[in-house]
């Protein structure tokens, strides 16, 4: 009955890391001459390591909250390649970026 138990938990908890597969970094790309703010790109793969995508957030450190609404991109198919997903946020993210005069 032990062993059981045993192997019914490694059965969970294998299922819980196997459906938790999307690779994510995190990087710091700009920030305002003050360093009021700070602008965040999260990218990395979605769904097992198929989709690529980049979010780009712009927070405001002195009040720790984030302003905005993230710009985010996500490859349509399985064979879009990250550089060029992030790429395409970055520069759709542009616009908002000189809005709180970041430069990346």
């Amino acid at each position: 009955m032990k062993k059981l138990y045993i192997l019914i938990t490694v059965l969970i908890i294998s299922s819980v890391v196997v459906q938790a597969k999307t690779l994510v970094r995190v990087k710091a790309i700009g920030s305002s001459p003050k360093g009021q703010y700070v602008a965040f790109e999260e990218f990395g793969y979605q769904n097992g390591r198929k989709l690529p995508f980049s979010k780009i957030r712009v927070m405001n450190v002195w009040k720790n909250k984030y302003v905005e609404t993230p710009v985010v991109i996500v490859g349509a198919k399985e064979d879009d390649r990250l550089n060029q997903v992030r790429a395409r946020a970055k520069q759709i993210a542009e616009k908002k970026l000189q809005k709180f005069n970041i430069t990346i």
